[in-house]
């Protein structure tokens, strides 16, 4: 018997199939992310898990695919709610993070820093993006923080939305990258210097050519000739997991162009997955797994350590799932119990 959706299903079903390949994207990145801190094993391989570290240049190239339109439009109150989505976030978890770590030293005298961690800690942590005693993965929200500005008032200022300036500034930082000479000076300073100044530098061409791609409305030419395209992504995304093609660089984990084409293939790939042939609720289904993957960033940051010291001390691919799930579980109950509250951004 064939079940029918009704019209209103049909309506429902729309609303949730937009975005929803990239909203499965992020929730593969942010699996890869979890997996990769607290599970590296060699015998592990999804899209070879040693060899490319994409994930975070993946997420770089999706949020300013979409942040194209803001900045195009001049749109200050989408600019103003994109900053609000990024720095409501990129302050707390910090704070959090800092009385977590401090209870836990003061109740059972051990934490992951293995001492108190001070006010001087939280403010380095603010502002620059990471710290020896914060939460090193924040540094992906201080490179959109700091882009998202940088490119909003250049292109306020460009006339006849040229983006000839992005992408002459692409090039330069590819020259720095190729030479190595963005290496070579930060390599001195500490990690906190050179994971900030140093990995914004190496991120800069994936946020121009991820931008410029939504100006020509790249996602356009994919929907027009979509088997090909996700024929060809498939075949190229195997290709660069297994084979190595481009030269070594030395850097601070986002350098070279391999970063792009393996972005840009996720993405095109994601992007045209055909959610419109599943039914309503199998697409709400996975509309609601693939929530919360701020949250799940953010979180598992700060209680992997704990789950690796009192439960497996080398980690397991089982471990990094109950960890996944605990960081989902945790956003949930924090977003639905700061649903009328800004403070639900931090898990959304």
């Amino acid at each position: 018997m064939e079940i029918k959706n009704s019209d209103n299903d049909d309506k429902k079903s729309k609303k949730v199939q937009r975005n929803l390949g990239i909203e499965t994207l992020r929730m593969f990145l942010c699996f890869r992310i979890v997996l990769l801190h607290y599970y590296s094993s060699k015998n592990v391989y999804i899209l070879e898990m040693k060899k490319n570290r994409f994930q975070v240049a993946c997420f770089l190239f999706i949020s300013f695919y979409f942040l194209y339109p803001t900045v195009s439009q001049k749109n200050i109150k989408k600019f103003r709610i994109r900053l609000e989505r990024l720095l409501i976030p990129y302050l707390i978890y910090p704070i959090i993070n800092w009385v977590i770590n401090n209870a836990m030293f003061l109740i059972i005298k051990f934490n992951r820093y293995n001492r108190l961690l001070t006010i001087n800690d939280l403010k380095t942590q603010i502002i620059i993006g990471r710290g020896i005693y914060g939460i090193a993965a924040l540094w992906f929200h201080f490179n959109l923080i700091i882009f998202t500005i940088l490119f909003f008032i250049s292109f306020s200022l460009l006339k006849k939305h040229d983006l000839l300036f992005f992408q002459i500034a692409a090039i330069i930082s590819y020259n720095i990258q190729y030479s190595e000479i963005n290496y070579v000076f930060f390599k001195h300073y500490s990690e906190n210097i050179w994971m900030s100044i140093g990995n914004l530098i190496e991120t800069l061409p994936i946020a121009i050519f991820s931008f410029s791609l939504a100006a020509i409305k790249f996602h356009e030419i994919l929907l027009n000739n979509r088997k090909k395209c996700l024929f060809f992504s498939l075949v190229f995304l195997n290709f660069l997991s297994k084979y190595k093609v481009f030269a070594f660089l030395r850097g601070f984990s986002s350098t070279g162009i391999k970063q792009i084409f393996i972005s840009l293939f996720l993405f095109s790939f994601f992007f045209l997955i055909p959610f419109e042939i599943l039914n309503l609720k199998l697409l709400l289904f996975i509309k609601q797994i693939t929530k919360y993957t701020q949250g799940i960033y953010c979180l598992h940051f700060i209680f992997q350590y704990y789950m690796r010291l009192k439960i497996e001390k080398n980690g397991s691919f089982l471990g990094c799932i109950a960890l996944y799930i605990i960081s989902y579980l945790i956003s949930c109950i924090g977003y639905n119990s700061f649903s009328k509250s800004k403070l639900k951004l931090l898990f959304n």
